[in-house]
């Protein structure tokens, strides 16, 4: 019953996007939508209540909006010219919108009709939009280490352009403007406000490649990120107490045997979000005596922790990366995976960190970004004893990037002195009985 019920509901869903998209949802009625998914119009308001509820599940579900199905390859995307691939990417976006026009107008010109609960269910699709953009615009633009702007914002405002572009051009359709070229004489062209619709996509490409984040300067070992790779800005990162990472853990575990193999990856081998859509499952090697990630295009080998903080988070063999991978039933080789079943991008894996570290706090009340679980586990490696040369081995990051964290794990070692002083019952001989705090290796 529960699937014939999803059965309907997607036809339905279906059915109401074919014609929404030809002919508009004003023109559209639900006895048009039932007939075509083959269901009793009853069936349809059970589902949706309104022909304006059908419309909001839509936007949210239907697979050709909602990104599901479609997928980019990264590797091509990122040997192409960020230019010419910009371009084509934007050429797709104005496509889609183009084929189903009528569909984006109803959106815009009957928002005033939804109700509430509509408007919510509208826009959780558009943000669903949104993402898969986003997630686009990272590949594309290399925004994965740049901390402004944000790509859902990029990938936000992008959208709005994109949609206004197409509510104009298809208002006024048939104003005529300059030739594209000498052969397109006598061609109507969509909008007067931009010579040609490749006018528009190349002044949004411009834009959008001037957002991109300065280019780190040549790094000295080759299995360091490119120079057309961002520099992280090491100076912001904070590492975090024992007890907000055993809190975040605890919430990853609850989030599904992914999330918590993500979280506990990132927190116990400090793996850079922009690395995690790399790894594959051949890239975890272990047996009963270590655990090794192959990382990032020169397999930079890294150690995975099996205690985080004082706590053991499982064995070499068990812990939550190997019983995630041993649970999956399916053939793709990459390590994560996002909602689309296609290799987990860059910005999904911070979507995922700031679900699971949404209600937890720092002190100083600010929102915790990723970075600050690879700032946590190299201030730990610091502690234990690693040089700076060696955690930059490590790591991929340069020694001059780990200055900062290299002061953060002297303040963490001073810290743990002085708790040490404190707990001594007094003084022999006028000296401080202390014992040794954990040092900081030095070079």
């Amino acid at each position: 019953m529960a699937a014939q019920r999803k059965s309907a509901r997607q036809r339905l869903v279906d059915a109401a996007f074919q014609l929404f998209s030809s002919q508009g949802v004003g023109a559209t009625t639900t006895r048009q939508v039932a007939d075509l998914a083959g269901v009793n119009e009853v069936t349809l308001f059970r589902q949706f209540g309104s022909k304006h509820g059908l419309l909001a599940a839509v936007v949210t579900e239907a697979e050709a909006l909602t990104g599901a199905g479609q997928s980019f390859d990264r590797a091509v995307l990122g040997q192409a010219p960020s230019e010419q691939a910009l371009k084509e990417f934007l050429s797709q976006c104005l496509d889609t919108l183009g084929q189903r026009s009528e569909l984006a107008r109803s959106v815009i010109g009957e928002a005033g009709q939804f109700s509430a609960e509509n408007s919510q269910s509208l826009g959780r699709g558009l943000q669903t939009i949104r993402d898969f953009m986003a997630a686009a615009l990272e590949a594309i633009l290399g925004l994965e280490e740049s901390p402004y702007p944000r790509s859902e914002e990029v990938a936000g405002m992008v959208m709005a352009l994109l949609l206004g572009y197409t509510a104009i051009a298809s208002a006024t359709e048939g104003a005529e403007s300059a030739p594209e070229s000498p052969t397109d004489a006598g061609r109507f062209h969509a909008s007067p406000l931009w010579p040609s619709r490749t006018a528009f996509t190349d002044s949004l490409a411009v834009w959008l490649l001037s957002l991109r984040p300065q280019t780190a300067a040549p790094r000295n070992s080759p299995d360091q990120p490119s120079p057309s790779t961002p520099a992280p800005i090491t100076e912001t990162w904070l590492d975090l107490p024992a007890p907000v990472v055993h809190q975040i853990l605890q919430a990853a575990r609850k989030a599904g045997n992914q999330t918590y193999a993500l979280i506990y990856l990132l927190l116990g081998a400090g793996v850079a979000a922009a690395e995690v859509p790399l790894l594959t499952r051949a890239s975890a090697i272990y047996d009963s005596s270590q655990h090794i990630l192959l990382v990032g295009p020169q397999h930079r080998q890294v150690p995975l922790n099996q205690w985080i903080l004082g706590q053991r988070y499982g064995t070499y063999t068990k812990n939550p990366l190997t019983r995630w991978l041993k649970s999956r039933s399916d053939d793709s080789p990459a390590m994560f995976l996002g909602p689309d079943q296609q290799p987990i991008t860059a910005y999904r894996v911070r979507h995922l960190w700031a679900e699971v570290t949404a209600a937890i706090l720092l002190p100083t009340s600010e929102a915790l970004g990723v970075e600050q679980a690879r700032a946590t586990w190299c201030v730990e490696m610091l502690l234990k004893g690693l040089s700076r040369q060696e955690l930059s081995l490590l790591s991929g990051l340069t020694v001059e990037q780990l200055d900062p964290l290299v002061q953060k794990a002297q303040a963490r070692s001073a810290l743990a002195q002085a708790l040490r002083l404190d707990q001594q019952p007094g003084t022999v001989a006028g000296k401080t009985k202390t014992s040794e705090a954990p040092a900081v290796a030095e070079d």
